[in-house]
């Protein structure tokens, strides 16, 4: 009997285990996506400010180039 509760004992530590590395797992891939969406979302808000410099950049110098030749 003794032994067979030591196994049983020792059958639900290893699951335990598993459990909690598991929910470790899991925690960590959660966060490495909220992490990913962020960093996209910083991205597309850069290639947004970048497109809008451009804009305004390409604007500017047509305008530059228009009173030049006036």
């Amino acid at each position: 009997m003794d032994q067979q509760d030591y196994m049983a004992v020792e059958e639900e530590e290893r699951q335990e285990r598993r459990d909690h590395l598991r929910f470790a797992s899991g925690m960590s891939d959660f966060v490495g996506v909220i992490l990913g969406a962020v960093v996209i979302l910083i991205m597309i808000l850069l290639i947004l400010s970048l497109l809008n410099w451009l804009w305004r950049d390409i604007a500017s110098t047509f305008t530059l180039l228009n009173s030049r030749f006036r």
